[in-house]
């Protein structure tokens, strides 16, 4: 069963208002932007089922260089978390929030979200 402090963690990142969330994660030298209630879409490379702790999809998305984090409330106690390689796009979702690489946006319209919450074609940050 998730530590106290875990379970506290990902449920204020899914259903706290946007001012007491952590507004961006780091991983690395990467920053992660928020976007609360969200799930971004894109190249699935790794799940995490069963999530006892952050730090494991911090983990996960080091190693596997990602572009997006989603989290997903399966039940009261129980966490998921998906990574991403790359995002095409975000969609509404309750019980979800995703934090996304700020360096993969660049040069895409409107701060990357382009017309109905779309990335404008622009995936994988430039390297």
């Amino acid at each position: 069963m998730p530590s106290a402090s875990t379970v506290f963690l990902l449920s204020s990142l899914l259903f706290l208002d946007m001012a007491v969330l952590p507004y961006a994660q780091f991983v690395g030298a990467r920053a992660y932007l928020l976007q609360q209630k969200m799930e971004c879409k894109g190249g699935k490379v790794y799940d995490i089922d069963n999530v006892q702790d952050i730090e494991q999809c911090k983990e996960a998305c080091r190693q596997f260089d990602c572009d997006a984090v989603n989290l997903f409330q399966i039940s009261e106690f129980a966490f998921k978390c998906e990574i991403l390689s790359y995002v095409t796009n975000l969609q509404p979702a309750n019980g979800a929030a995703c934090y996304y690489a700020s360096d993969a946006l660049q040069g895409s319209y409107n701060g990357g979200f382009g017309y109905n919450g779309g990335f404008g074609g622009y995936g994988k940050r430039r390297k």
